[in-house]
Formats: structure tokens, sequence, C-alpha cells
């Protein structure tokens, strides 16, 4: 149980990121994201970081 509640907070952590860069980029361009396109890199490899995490297998 425990297992699966994480993996679902990992795929909400990695949805969020992607969906809130995309809505910045959408409205207010690059400009407004912090640090530009290095801040968006950054967020997409947390996002893959957390898609990573949900194939990890712990506990029995």
């Amino acid at each position: 149980m425990d297992q699966k509640v994480s993996h679902i907070a990992m795929y909400i952590l990695a949805i969020t990121l992607v969906i809130s860069v995309a809505i910045v980029l959408g409205f207010k361009g690059i400009d407004a994201v912090p640090y530009q396109w290095i801040g968006v890199i950054v967020a997409l490899v947390l996002a893959v970081a957390a898609l990573a995490m949900t194939r990890l297998k712990f506990g029995h």
C-alpha cells in the first residue's frame, strides 16, 4: 500500500512540474521561467527523475 501511494505521489509531482512549466511558457514566455531554458531543462529532468522513482520496488 505504501509503495502504491509513493508512486502516485511521484506521478503527481511529475505531472505538476510539466504542466506548470507549460502554463508559464504558454502565457508568459521563456522570460518568466527562472534561469530561462536552464530552468525548463531542470524542471523536465526532475519530472523524469520522479517518473524513474515509480519504477523502484521496496518492501516485500
